[in-house]
C-alpha cells in the first residue's frame, strides 16, 4: 500500500505566481499555493545549494511540459502536482541548507535524478501526436504507472527522513532542557548551602557583637567613679 499524497483530490487555490514556459510555445498558468510557499521557502536557499536549486528546477520542468500536455493532461497534472508535494516536503525539512543531514541530502540527489528521467518520459507521451499516442498507448500508461509509484517512493523517503528530522530535534531539546533543569538543581543546591553558611555567619556575627557590647558596658561601669 502506497503512501498517499496530501493533495490527492484538493483543488488548486486562487492564482498566486505565474510560471514562463522556456519552449517556443508559452504557456502561463497559475501555481497551486503549495508551490508557492515551497519556492518562498527555497527561494534563497536554493542558489546557494546547487542540488536543491537542481530540484526546484526540476519540478518547474516538469510542471511546464504537463501544462503543455497535448495527451494524458490529467496524469501528467498529476505527476506534477506530486513533484510540488515532494518539493514542500523538502522545504519544510530543509530550513537551513548549510546543516542538511546526509540522509536528505543523498534523497534530494535521487529525487533531482528522478526529474530528469520523468521529464523525458512525460515528453515524449504528453506532447506526442495522436497517431503515436495510439501505437504506444499500452506502453505510455505503463510508464504514467510507474512514474507515479516512484513518486510515491520519494515522497515516503522525504516524509520518513522530515519525521526523523523532528524527532532528532525533539530528542535533543528534550535532553537540553533536562540539562537545564539539572544545572538549575545544582545551583539551587549550591545557593542554599550558601545561604546556610551566610546565616550562620550572621548568627556568630551578632553573637560576637553582644559580647563586645556586653564587656564595654561592663568596661564603662567599672571605670565610673
Amino acid at each position: 500500500m502506497r503512501l498517499p499524497f496530501p493533495s490527492q483530490g484538493r483543488k488548486p487555490s486562487s492564482p498566486t505566481v505565474k510560471l514562463k514556459s522556456g519552449s517556443s510555445h508559452s504557456t502561463r498558468s497559475p501555481v497551486p499555493d503549495v508551490v508557492s510557499t515551497a519556492f518562498l521557502a527555497l527561494k534563497e536557499s536554493a542558489d546557494a545549494f546547487p542540488p536543491l536549486k537542481s530540484a526546484v528546477s526540476g519540478v518547474l520542468v516538469v510542471r511546464d511540459i504537463a501544462q503543455r500536455a497535448k495527451s494524458s493532461k490529467s496524469d501528467a497534472r498529476d505527476i506534477a502536482r506530486r513533484t510540488e508535494e515532494i518539493l514542500n516536503v523538502i522545504a519544510d525539512a530543509v530550513p537551513d541548507p548549510s546543516i542538511i543531514p546526509m540522509p536528505m541530502l543523498q534523497s534530494i540527489e535521487r529525487f533531482t535524478v528522478l526529474l530528469d528521467e520523468i521529464s523525458r518520459s512525460m515528453e515524449a507521451i504528453a506532447l506526442s501526436g495522436s497517431v503515436s499516442r495510439l501505437v504506444h498507448l499500452n506502453r505510455n500508461e505503463h510508464v504514467l504507472r510507474n512514474i507515479k509509484a516512484r513518486l510515491d517512493d520519494a515522497y515516503r523517503d522525504f516524509l520518513a527522513a522530515a519525521i526523523l528530522r523532528a524527532e532528532i530535534e525533539q530528542t535533543q531539546t528534550r535532553i537540553v532542557v533536562q540539562q537545564t533543569q539539572a544545572q538549575l538543581s545544582v545551583l539551587g543546591t549550591e545557593l542554599a548551602g550558601q545561604q546556610a553558611q551566610t546565616h550562620n555567619c550572621v548568627v556568630k556575627l551578632s553573637s560576637v557583637t553582644n559580647t563586645v557590647v556586653c564587656y564595654s558596658c561592663m568596661a564603662i561601669f567599672l571605670a565610673s567613679p
